[in-house]
């Protein structure tokens, strides 16, 4: 999968494979929590620079932001995924053993 986001809309547009679109959507999250690095880095310097606390305060925000959407996507992904059969399917329980009728006397 691409990790690029404009290398990212090229499959996005031939996705029609669930997993396909899983994926697409697993990757964007991962990216969602990159850029969400890259602003507290921004923030983070923001704040050393002494810039205006409107600045600093926009970039948290947009910080917990992209950390809460890249949180949506990995909840959301799994709904796009295609149902997995179970790996094997449980055995039926065994029968209940028959005793033999006591001999009568």
């Amino acid at each position: 999968m691409p990790t690029a986001l404009d290398e990212l809309l090229r499959p996005l547009a031939t996705a029609r494979d669930a997993d396909q679109q899983h994926a697409v959507l697993s990757q964007l999250a991962e990216q969602l929590r990159n850029a969400a690095e890259i602003l507290q880095w921004a923030r983070n310097n923001a704040h050393w620079r002494q810039l205006p606390a409107p600045t600093w305060e926009w970039l948290r925000t947009a910080t917990d932001t992209a950390r809460d959407l890249a949180d949506g996507l990995d909840e959301l992904g799994p709904a796009f995924a295609s149902p997995r059969a179970p790996a094997t399917a449980p055995a039926p329980p065994a029968p209940a053993a028959r005793r033999a009728p006591a001999p009568r006397r």
